[in-house]
């Protein structure tokens, strides 16, 4: 009876070497690296935005999940809405609405530092997180890219169109969640749109 329960182990585990065996070399596999790669250029796909080649709305909200409350560590959600962008679009047709989104893509990227995160966040909209950052310099921030968005002038056909932008910032809390931070950013930026264009507005803690 120990003999075979002997012999039974040592079968078990003879199969389980050749079955782990087995597994490292389909890793190992050309074929399975490059469908690896392959995958991964697709979860790029699904997080990027194909016109601006900033992160999308899923891509961003990917992060956000990952950020947590830090003592001592706080960073800003800035939202900013192209105003003008319907307007563009009615009058000018999709491809100017494009070459502005584009263009603001752009201006907003060229003035954030490599720890900061942009992305496209809605039709007209674009979120900029900002790390290690109060609410002063924040709104340094927000103040510098919505000037150089307004002062861009758009060249269609024999017009020359003024980019407007409003901002609307929010910056975390010890115990504050970045979904509130964002909800707290959008309603911000609802205040800003509500007094015209070319307005930033932020959260501040009653």
């Amino acid at each position: 009876m120990e003999e075979k329960f002997a012999m039974r182990n040592k079968i078990y585990s003879e199969s389980h070497r050749k079955l782990y065996t087995f597994i490292k070399n389909v890793i190992n596999n050309s074929f399975v690296k490059k469908w690896i790669n392959n995958n991964q250029a697709v979860v790029d796909d699904a997080t990027t935005d194909p016109l601006t080649g900033l992160y999308n709305q899923f891509g961003i909200n990917s992060y956000l999940k990952e950020l947590h409350p830090q003592i001592g560590i706080n960073y800003a959600i800035v939202l900013l809405n192209l105003d003008n962008y319907k307007d563009i679009h009615a009058q000018y047709g999709i491809k100017a609405a494009e070459v502005a989104l584009v263009s603001t893509a752009d201006i907003i990227s060229n003035n954030l530092r490599e720890t900061d995160l942009v992305g496209r966040y809605g039709e007209h909209e674009f979120i900029l997180i900002l790390s290690d950052i109060n609410l002063e310099y924040a709104h340094s921030v927000a103040r510098r890219i919505a000037k150089n968005v307004q002062g861009k002038s758009l060249k269609v056909k024999t017009q020359s169109i003024l980019l407007q932008a409003s901002c609307g910032i929010s910056v975390s809390e010890q115990d504050t969640y970045s979904d509130a931070i964002l909800q707290q950013a959008d309603q911000a930026l609802f205040a800003a749109k509500s007094n015209g264009f070319n307005q930033i507005r932020d959260h501040r803690p009653s």
